[in-house]
């Protein structure tokens, strides 16, 4: 089976059948227990926080899902490409994100900055997420390109924010 495709859309890339079937759901239920296990064995986390971490997690599997089911859906003849469908589960992952951000409960005792962090993280992904969406209507290379440049920008972005936020922000009061 193929595991990746070229500009062109061809594969040059190929796996056993066992491989590509067994190893990405294997990865999934291995990361899963072990954030499961990291989560359960931080005393300073209350029950707030085990439900951010399962709703991180709860994406990330989604996200990691979806991509083993284009390589499936690939490999048996479907007519997407490869990088369509990665820019499609990119922008949902990142919508879903966004989505994470705005669950979080916050509460009067919640600091400010905490509550624009969240804010202003979720606007980030918002963008990225649409940004990404219109890389689909140039061609590969371009497209590419663009999804490069709008995930490193933003991941930027929202570290500089983070930091900023912490740091300059707690200097100045």
């Amino acid at each position: 089976m193929a595991v990746h495709w070229n500009e062109n859309g061809e594969p040059n890339e190929f796996m056993s059948k066992q491989v590509v079937v067994a190893f990405i759901p294997c990865l999934i239920i291995f990361l899963h227990g072990l954030m499961y296990i990291i989560s359960h064995n931080i005393y300073k986390f209350n029950e707030d926080e085990h439900v951010i971490i399962s709703g991180f997690l709860k994406t990330i599997t989604l996200f990691m899902l979806f991509i083993h089911m284009l390589i499936l859906f690939i490999n048996f003849g479907s007519m997407i490409s490869f990088q369509t469908g990665l820019t499609i589960g990119i922008s949902m992952f990142l919508f879903m994100l966004s989505k994470a951000f705005k669950k979080v409960q916050s509460t009067e005792k919640d600091p400010i900055k905490l509550k624009k962090i969240c804010l202003v993280s979720r606007r980030i992904f918002q963008v990225m997420a649409c940004s990404i969406l219109f890389s689909l209507f140039l061609n590969l290379k371009w497209g590419f390109y663009v999804l490069l440049s709008v995930i490193s920008g933003g991941s930027i972005l929202f570290m500089f924010y983070a930091l900023y936020s912490y740091i300059i922000e707690s200097y100045e009061t």
